[in-house]
């Protein structure tokens, strides 16, 4: 059976090296592809499969290394939402060969890696093996969560998974015994850990990539309101338990695609629902929850079974992973209680997405985690497609399709083509974060509604280009590379373009009627290997190290103009500052919209956004106000 399963991956992997996903290297399309598939029920987008990923030399064995707090993937601790209480960890660490057999070497390699790695009390520096930044950024990550969660996690598991073409049902003895070993060493690192170690094989891997998002599913109910196609029903919670979980009982993530809320632990709002769902002598549970709502394309009751197509659950995740974990634990609903369902029926995108909005704005939520319904996104969207390029403003709606990765873009991509095509500013560009899309003046200086809608294409054309041409240039190697691309995207495609304009200060009217065909590999490319030759950019894969000399360099080597525009200070073609007078009556302003002291980090860019001025000009009238006896100063969040 091995066999022949053997020969179903190497099919896919076929189509995929055709597809380069995510390149033509047979063991890097396997590693990925294995990857994906493990990590499969937690819905991860491209870029969270890649930002786990750890290979390359000294990698200690491991390919893929993935943090999850109940279910969402940890990529940046600093941004991420932490909950408050009872959390639930989950680590993979993934190692995954190309081979037909399960060898003992790569189970040697992960012993002795993990060893080191799952001792918190040895500092990077201190470790005895030589490791890349990359995993140890990852470990950096994990000691980060364990430290915030440790005193209030539910639940903490580790799986370590080694994926080849094999049979995992014929694994022999002693590479068994060696998995049970490193389970032995990592329960020693973590005394309440759950570890677990997986051969995943060729009839594994096929399994999983036979296990597709079922969007169309029935629920049972117990009465039902229905207007047209809108319905409101009462459904008792183990039916809505069922219904929630797929054929593993996993819970189905992927149908929470368009609510814009991760799981929040055990806040206020989450103890209450837990101690309702503990408390048998309660009163009906939908008399004390506002229920959820499902958004649909189709809906149709038959009997007491109301059948739902394209679901997505676009409000009450709270209400739905407490009711989740609640059944999971083993726990029961004795007096079979009910959840209030709403679902609303609709074609209509622009319809459906301001349900989104509207739902979601009901309970305290960030505004910029809303961004994905603004109208601007929606207009980015069609505005692509009509170019042949797919905008995934929505996790994972386009991938779910089979649409090839390469002619995929997320609004965190293009914005930094944004931040270095228009604001000229690629040595910053490949340091953006998704952080940027929560702090609402970077956001409206990228994706402003005045910003012409025919200017993405063109970024997204150059950037998928630029991508095209690098990866015929990428070294050997694992296709992660330490950030080859990253690396080297925004600063090709920058330079190339300034290139062609022979300026470096063309502007935006001019850039929207560049013929993106004078755009060749033959020009992408003798800018990359001009860079690459001058030595003008370094390989320290935790910062873009630009030579600060590179434009002046290529100033005098391809003949561009208008070098002394780098370096003013970045201003936002689209937006127009307010210009005041530092009067009484701005003043007042400024100090009716700050808070009592001592203020937050980010307080005066917050003021500067809501007021349309320079946050020096805030900074301005602060000095005053403190002067005039008003405010005080403060620093490091302390009143001085």
């Amino acid at each position: 059976m091995a066999k022949n399963d053997s020969v179903l991956i190497d099919g896919i992997l076929d189509d995929r090296i055709l597809q380069k996903l995510p390149s033509e290297k047979r063991d890097e399309a396997f590693e990925y592809f294995a990857i994906e598939q493990i990590m499969k029920d937690f819905d991860l987008t491209t870029d969270e499969v890649l930002a786990g990923l750890v290979d390359g030399k000294n990698d200690g064995g491991i390919d893929g290394f993935y943090i999850l707090v109940n279910g969402h993937l940890v990529t940046d601790p600093n941004s991420f939402f932490w909950p408050k209480s009872n959390s639930d960890l989950e680590v993979f660490v993934i190692t995954c060969k190309h081979g037909d057999t399960f060898k003992q070497a790569p189970l040697d390699n992960i012993a002795a890696s993990l060893t080191e790695i799952f001792d918190f009390g040895v500092e990077d520096k201190d470790l005895k093996g030589d490791y890349n930044d990359k995993l140890l950024k990852q470990r950096g990550w994990l000691v980060a969560a364990y430290r915030r969660l440790a005193h209030k996690l539910n639940s903490f598991s580790v799986k370590i998974i080694y994926a080849s073409r094999g049979d995992s049902s014929d694994v022999g003895e002693s590479i068994k015994s060696r998995g049970n070993q490193i389970v032995k060493i990592t329960k020693q690192s973590f005394g309440a850990c759950n570890a677990e170690f997986i051969f995943c094989g060729s009839s594994d891997l096929v399994d999983l990539s036979r296990k597709v998002p079922n969007f169309s599913l029935e629920l049972p109910f117990i009465e039902v309101l229905a207007k047209g196609e809108r319905y409101v029903l009462l459904s008792k919670l183990s039916d809505y338990y069922n219904f929630i979980i797929d054929e593993s009982s996993k819970l189905r993530r992927y149908l929470f695609d368009s609510n814009v809320r991760a799981y929040m632990g055990l806040n206020r709002v989450n103890e209450d629902i837990k101690a309702t769902l503990e408390d048998n002598d309660s009163p009906d549970f939908w008399w004390l929850n506002n229920g959820v709502t499902i958004l649909a394309t189709s809906a149709q009751v038959i009997g007491k079974t109301i059948h739902i197509e394209d679901i997505q659950i676009v409000n009450g995740l709270q209400t739905t992973e407490s009711i989740y974990k609640h059944f999971q634990s083993g726990l029961r609903d004795y007096n079979e209680r009910s959840v209030l369902v709403k679902i609303l029926v609709s074609n209509d995108l622009t319809i459906r997405d301001s349900i989104i909005r509207a739902t979601n704005n009901q309970t305290i939520v960030e505004l910029s985690a809303l961004h994905a319904t603004d109208k601007i996104q929606r207009d980015i969207e069609d505005v692509l497609l009509r170019h042949g390029i797919y905008y995934e403003r929505r996790t994972n709606y386009y991938a779910s399709q089979g649409i090839v990765s390469t002619l995929i873009v997320t609004p965190l991509y293009i914005a930094a083509g944004f931040l270095s095509l228009i604001l000229r500013r690629p040595k910053r560009a490949p340091l953006l974060k998704s952080k940027f899309m929560r702090n609402e003046q970077s956001y409206e200086e990228v994706f402003s509604e005045k910003t012409p809608l025919e200017i993405w294409p063109i970024i997204a054309k150059i950037l998928i280009k630029t991508d095209e041409v690098l990866e015929l240039h990428r070294p050997t190697g694992k296709y992660s590379n330490d950030g080859f691309l990253k690396r080297y995207r925004h600063i090709v495609s920058f330079l190339t373009v300034s290139k062609l304009f022979g300026k470096y200060n063309y502007g935006v009217q001019e850039l929207l009627k560049f013929d993106v065909n004078l755009f060749t590999s033959d020009q992408i490319t003798e800018t990359y290997l001009f860079i690459k030759s001058s030595n003008l950019i370094g390989n320290n894969s935790k910062r873009d190290n630009l030579n600060s000399n590179i434009y002046e360099k290529a100033a005098i080597k391809f003949n561009i103009e208008g070098i002394e525009i780098l370096s003013l200070p970045i201003k936002t073609p689209f937006i127009k500052r307010r210009i005041i007078e530092l009067d009484k009556a701005f003043l007042e302003e400024v100090n009716n919209l700050l808070p009592d002291q001592p203020w937050p980090k980010g307080t005066k860019n917050e003021v500067a956004y809501k007021l349309n001025v320079a946050v020096s000009t805030v900074n301005k009238a602060i000095n005053i106000l403190i002067q005039q006896g008003v405010r005080s100063r403060q620093k490091n969040n302390q009143i001085l």
